[in-house]
């Protein structure tokens, strides 16, 4: 029989509606190891994954408290295969993902390919998700300091060394621990690859931790302090980008770390007042939008945020509506206008939110409230495969 290359982790807590499913999906794969660790399940989950496994399933338990990080690191240290990735036990692997991952992992430390999104409760397929193509100019992505642009974080396959050498998972880490040891890989120089394929069905389910967004906001500002802004500026000069989107990642950065005062300081770097305001410094990149709109937008944002300055804050918003009317714009204007005492304008503006971007959470809630709060830090995704999910905010 021929050595696995790679090893199957599901990681799993109380998961009986639909570990069954994960297990049969992964069974028609060649030269892989299955790892099933159990988190503490107190149903039959275990049961009915070591029934549906046949006898192809190493199991493992988590010690102490447990939680996801920490059985990802468990299976990472029990892999004896040189590649490794994970199958969440509410969703789908696609066979023949092994063989293309094992080629690709060769030459490279982390594999990405395209996820098929479906609804958890109907099953219904709802949109391909596909890396961004400005993602890939880069084989070592200093834009994930940025954001999150990856289809799927956990869902990539990886080199068991790579992440082992990164430091593993961080238990401390409640969610997003699979971004937290992409990002320490990165920091590393590890090498990432993107493939149109799809290999993996994602379900959505509205209890997930990645619809938690609070806590999801909450975590990634705890990794991203685990980074040295210089360092991070470096990379992305090394990277190929200009010294002006390196500060666009920084500015990006310090919001998501909850350092208003570091992102003004960025932001002119990143967007000087001598600026072309109808500059589009990427226009097949992230954010496509004129500078003036985003420099007026993030400025207004971080007065906001740095408190006290809340008709400078107006000023700069105003400003970004008469260049582009934004969902985003449009609601944190309204905070302003309602923190400097004008509650019928403020209003108008949480409608126009409203009317731009339907759901969006920000504006809804900022309308319902005589005080409203949320304040959406970063401009709305533009990519269509991530449009699904409503903004996080601050509180």
């Amino acid at each position: 029989m021929k050595k696995p290359v790679m090893t199957i982790g599901i990681c799993a807590r109380n998961a009986a509606t639909t570990v069954v499913r994960a297990v049969l999906s992964v069974l028609p794969e060649k030269d892989c190891e299955v790892l099933f660790v159990d988190d503490h399940c107190t149903d039959n989950t275990v049961e009915l994954a070591r029934k549906a496994g046949g006898g192809r399933i190493r199991f493992m338990s988590v010690p102490g408290e447990g939680g996801l990080a920490a059985a990802r690191q468990v299976g990472l240290l029990a892999m004896n295969t040189p590649f490794g990735a994970w199958l969440d036990a509410d969703d789908e692997w696609i066979p023949g993902r092994v063989e293309r991952f094992s080629r690709t992992l060769e030459n490279f430390d982390v594999a990405v390919d395209t996820l098929e999104l479906y609804d958890g409760p109907s099953g219904k397929f709802l949109r391909r998700m596909e890396s961004p193509v400005f993602l890939s100019r880069e084989t070592v992505p200093s834009r994930l300091f940025e954001r999150n642009y990856l289809p799927g974080d956990a869902q990539s396959g990886f080199r068991v060394e790579t992440f082992r050498a990164a430091g593993g998972y961080d238990a401390a880490q409640k969610c997003a621990e699979s971004f937290d040891i992409i990002l320490r890989a990165v920091m590393r120089g590890a090498r990432f690859h993107y493939a149109a394929q799809a290999g993996y069905k994602m379900y959505a389910y509205q209890g997930s931790l990645s619809r938690q967004l609070d806590k999801m906001r909450e975590n990634t500002c705890i990794l991203l302090r685990k980074h040295d802004y210089a360092r991070v500026r470096e990379l992305c000069l090394s990277s190929g980008e200009s010294p002006r989107i390196a500060g666009w990642v920084l500015v990006a950065m310090a919001l998501y770390r909850n350092e208003p005062d570091r992102a003004l300081q960025f932001i002119e770097e990143a967007s000087p007042p001598s600026a072309d305001s109808n500059e589009i410094l990427e226009s097949d990149g992230p954010l496509p939008v004129r500078e003036g709109w985003r420099r007026a937008f993030v400025r207004g944002t971080i007065l906001l945020l740095l408190g006290g300055r809340d008709e400078e804050a107006a000023a700069e918003l105003q400003r970004a509506e008469s260049l582009e009317g934004t969902a985003e714009g449009a609601n944190n204007l309204g905070v302003a206008l309602a923190r400097m005492g004008k509650t019928s304008e403020a209003g108008e503006f949480f409608e126009k939110s409203e009317s731009r971007f339907p759901g969006y959470l920000d504006a809804k809630l900022n309308g319902q409230r005589t005080s409203p709060l949320r304040i959406t830090t970063h401009p709305l995704r533009r990519q269509a495969s991530r449009s699904e999910y409503l903004p996080a905010a601050r509180r």
